[in-house]
């Protein structure tokens, strides 16, 4: 169990990219869905203990990972959005080093590690090519590749599937899958179909805040019925954003598909349809955007005119 409790974060340059953060996380996928900027990455940095926190607690089986940060690193799996390799450097021969830093000493076991490692993740036939030299894709497998070594307890893939082809995608969340069953993965994305795939119980996190969270089948319950879809002009767009609730819209073959949230019909044209992770996901966003909106209203615009 990982438990964060009221996690803040200021930077030296003033940005406050968390705010009061309150999280229980239990062994299994959990997904922490947010657009960029959001806060993952500072969430994500400050549980690998890559930064301290300016204020809160955040412990790993009720052991105090922010005073005792070597507890958490023995036993972590990470993968950063962003992370760099040794040049000229095989892929095997790197995982031979990282795999000795994480204390895998004996080494037939390291090598039967990386081998199992190198064909879940699609490397074994170019193990011996520099990492330097990978695609992006590529790359970002030998990033997973590298988070899995050591069969840690606690695993955070930031933005894993960054990269990754459809067919490179489904084999990792495979992969998470597998490995999820009894220890604690974070998934920080901003894709929302990775959460809804794989993850029993998630968190949207905007502006530094957690603004959501439970399980995303009780959370697309929650709003089942409210949501409202209709193809309009694109030359519409704004005026339906002034009448109604939209909370997304999409161009479909030169037609823009609006989705309203509304208790009933928005107008004649709507058609009810099934909700998802997306519209809770839109849903939240939409409903940030509001509350900041109205908080930078003059005084007039919120409290009627003056005599």
């Amino acid at each position: 169990m990982l438990t964060i409790r009221n996690l803040s974060k200021t930077y030296d340059n003033g940005v406050q990219a968390l705010k009061s953060v309150s999280l229980d996380i239990e062994a299994g996928l959990f997904g922490l869905l947010g657009p960029n900027g959001a806060g993952k990455s500072s969430l994500m940095r400050t549980i690998a203990t890559l930064q301290q926190p300016s204020h809160g607690q955040i412990s790993f089986d009720n052991k105090d990972i922010i005073k005792n940060p070597n507890i958490v690193r023995s036993c972590l799996g990470y993968l950063p959005q962003e992370f760099g390799v040794y040049p000229k450097v095989s892929c095997y021969d790197l995982l031979d080093h990282l795999a000795l830093l994480k204390g895998i000493t004996d080494k037939s076991q390291r090598k039967s590690q990386i081998d199992n490692l190198l064909h879940q993740t699609n490397l074994y036939d170019v193990r011996k090519k520099d990492v330097s030299s990978y695609s992006g894709g590529m790359r970002q497998r030998f990033g997973i590749a590298q988070a899995l070594l050591g069969s840690p307890q606690l695993i955070i893939v930031d933005e894993p599937t960054a990269g990754l082809d459809p067919q490179e995608r489904n084999r990792f969340h495979n992969l998470l899958c597998e490995i999820s069953e009894n220890i604690v993965v974070i998934l920080s994305t901003h894709i929302v179909e990775d959460v809804s795939q794989l993850c029993p119980n998630m968190a949207i996190i905007i502006d530094g805040e957690i603004q959501l969270q439970g399980k995303p089948a009780q959370l697309i319950e929650n709003i089942e019925g409210t949501i409202w879809s209709k193809m309009i002009n694109k030359d519409q767009l704004t005026h339906y954003k002034k009448q109604f609730n939209v909370i997304s819209d999409r161009l479909i073959i030169g037609k823009t598909q609006i989705s309203v949230q509304s208790d009933f019909q928005p107008e004649i044209g709507f058609e009810p349809v099934q909700a998802n992770l997306e519209d809770v996901y839109f849903s939240t966003l939409n409903q940030v955007s509001q509350m900041k909106k109205d908080q930078v209203k003059p005084s007039w615009a919120v409290g009627g005119s003056h005599a």
